[in-house]
């Protein structure tokens, strides 16, 4: 026995050594040679002005440190970041460092790796790091490369505006990975109710000592753990099939149905339920101004671009946005109005916040900016003192359409302080449609994307008049349930508005889903920048992640986006708690049973 025990400890040791040697690491030096600035200009960028776009230095802090810097950021698009010249030779591996920021945001630093096979490039992922005001380690590992990636390079910076900086320092790239291993899922700490309340109308939100809740019209304190439901054709078979589907929904721990379900369906199934004397289950309803088929402008700037496709902003002044979007209101009004299962509305979805400021020449945004102009500037003589232009008139305004190249200076000034006279149109006018048709109802924001973080905080408090306000946050999943810059980034909105907050859309990835493949015709998805390796993986982070988002106090809710996966000839994605063909994903829907019969103990 003895001599065994000792044979395998020898054995052991040459194995952990053979191991351990065996690993690669690569220095990433941090010399001006080795890597290239990435920073990508507007047209409308005047050459004067582009080398105070971005900053891009290397610093030398006694004869070790070697350090990057990037930022301020303050014109372009995408990114600024360094980029390194070298391809690294692998596909899996692990990105280490240090960092420290200077007066940035959640989601404003980020290191970005683009995969390769040969010289063609196949996908890009990102990873956020969270501000850090002293010097702080960070591990990125690339657990699930493309399946053909030969090679890598990775990029060190900025994924969002800001007047602030990122230092980089003792990069390396090591050819192992780390794994991340959930534990079981624990208890919730959030505090339970304490106190029933007085029975209403509609649903409501309301505080609880510390801790926010909807409250259902009974007066019961309610947490919306949603989904989006399925998609079906009415049948004859509907009211079974309502019933079947609000059982599978509720026997998972769903209590509520999240704003994309299908109104028809919602409809079918709560009208099944009411009929055989069964709750029905509450729903949220979204309106998606760039999907409204009602014709009206969209803000653009001075080169006529409306902003990224499918999320621009639609121009608040214009009466035509008004009209479509009271007509949307008015539609689904007509079919959800006076169900006491309604909680509210969502008013947008994922509009873009990136440079606002300068989106101002549409047609009738550009008559109020041109109005606002001249109440501030009593002559055109002032007006171009001040912003160094040469307009005969104040029509020449929208005729030469000047804009800011940077967001300082006086000219800057006077954009961003209209940049809150547009929000605060939009919000008037959403609020005011919603209303005038639904006064009782809540109203919950713009369901805001992971972007645009910088843009987002000079105008945030101004969404304060809505009820809640709800986020979109899929989260990377490099860690075990939410990271720090996750939940920073939920504060941040509960702080400028100090209202509730609800994330409605967010799910977790797998690459065993046979979703992410690079060898189909279809492009890797964007969702591929967030998977775990397996199902199992899948699961148990998708538990850890839902009672995260339960312990923080300002939550009122979470919903999974979406009910099957992804999958046909224009995008592939494993957001689903059921297949394509409506197979469940059984330990993910396992787990979720699990960890929701916890939250709603």
């Amino acid at each position: 026995m003895k001599y065994n025990t000792i044979l395998f400890s020898i054995l052991y040791i040459i194995l952990f050594s053979f191991i351990y040697c065996s690993a690669k690491e690569i220095p990433l030096p941090v010399t001006p040679d080795n890597w290239q600035q990435i920073l990508f200009l507007d047209e409308s960028i005047e050459d004067v002005f582009a080398q105070q776009a971005a900053v891009f230095d290397f610093i030398e802090e006694g004869p070790q440190d070697k350090i990057l810097r990037v930022g301020p950021w303050n014109a372009g698009k995408w990114a600024a970041r360094l980029q390194y010249k070298k391809r690294i030779p692998w596909s899996r591996a692990t990105i280490r460092g240090m960092y420290k920021t200077s007066n940035l945001l959640p989601f404003q630093a980020q290191i970005t790796v683009s995969f390769y096979k040969n010289k063609e490039r196949l996908s890009k992922i990102t990873y956020d790091l969270a501000p850090a005001p002293l010097w702080r380690s960070f591990e990125f590992a690339l657990r699930n490369p493309p399946p053909q990636a030969d090679s890598f390079v990775p990029a060190f910076g900025l994924g969002d505006k800001s007047a602030g900086h990122v230092l980089f320092k003792d990069l390396s790239v090591f050819d192992e990975i780390f794994e991340t291993k959930p534990e079981n899922v624990g208890w919730p700490r959030r505090m339970a109710p304490f106190k029933t309340f007085a029975p209403s109308k509609y649903y409501r939100l309301q505080k609880d000592g510390q801790t926010w809740w909807l409250i259902s019209p009974e007066g019961k304190c309610f947490y919306s753990i949603g989904t989006v439901g399925p998609t079906w054709v009415a049948s004859v078979g509907t009211v079974s099939k309502g019933i079947q589907t609000a059982k599978t929904i509720r026997e998972y721990g769903f209590n509520s149905l999240a704003g994309w379900t299908d109104l028809k369906v919602c409809l079918d199934i709560n009208q099944s339920l009411e009929a055989n004397e069964h709750p029905p289950l509450p729903l949220f309803c979204v309106i998606q101004s760039n999907t409204l088929q009602d014709k009206f402008d969209f803000l653009i700037d001075a080169l006529g671009n409306t902003g990224p496709s499918g999320h621009s902003f639609p121009d608040p002044f214009d009466p035509a946005f008004e009209k479509a979007y009271m007509n949307e209101v008015q539609k689904i009004h007509g079919q959800v109005g006076g169900k006491i299962w309604f909680i509210g509305w969502f008013a947008d979805n994922e509009l873009s916040h990136e440079d606002l400021y300068r989106f101002v020449y549409s047609e009738h945004c550009g008559k109020a900016f041109l109005e606002y102009i001249q109440k501030r500037y009593p002559q055109i003589e002032f007006l171009n003192d001040t912003w160094k232009t040469n307009l005969s008139s104040f029509k020449d305004l929208l005729v030469h359409k000047p804009s800011p190249s940077l967001p300082a200076g006086p000219m800057a000034s006077d954009f961003l302080a209209f940049e809150r006279r547009i929000v605060q149109q939009y919000i008037e006018v959403t609020l005011r449609s919603i209303h005038n048709i639904d006064p009782e109802r809540l109203v919950f924001s713009n369901r805001f994307m992971v972007s645009d973080t910088g843009a987002y905080t000079r105008v945030l408090d101004l969404y304060d008049r809505y009820d809640g306000i709800g986020v979109n946050l899929y989260p990377s999943n490099q860690s075990v349930g939410l990271n720090e810059n996750e939940t920073a980034y939920l504060y941040m909105f509960h702080a400028f508005t100090q209202k509730p907050v609800l994330v409605s859309e967010w799910s977790v990835p797998a690459m065993d889903s046979g979703l992410y493949d690079s060898a189909s015709a279809v492009p890797l998805d964007w969702s591929y920048n967030e998977v775990v390796t397996t199902q199992i993986q899948r699961a148990r982070q998708a538990a850890h992640v839902a009672l995260d988002f339960y312990d923080l106090p300002f939550m009122v809710g979470s919903h999974w986006f979406t009910w099957q996966d992804i999958d046909n000839e224009n995008r592939r994605a494993n957001r689903g708690l059921f297949t394509a063909d409506n197979q469940p994903w059984t330990d993910l829907l396992d787990e979720f049973q699990q960890i929701h019969r916890k939250i709603n103990r």
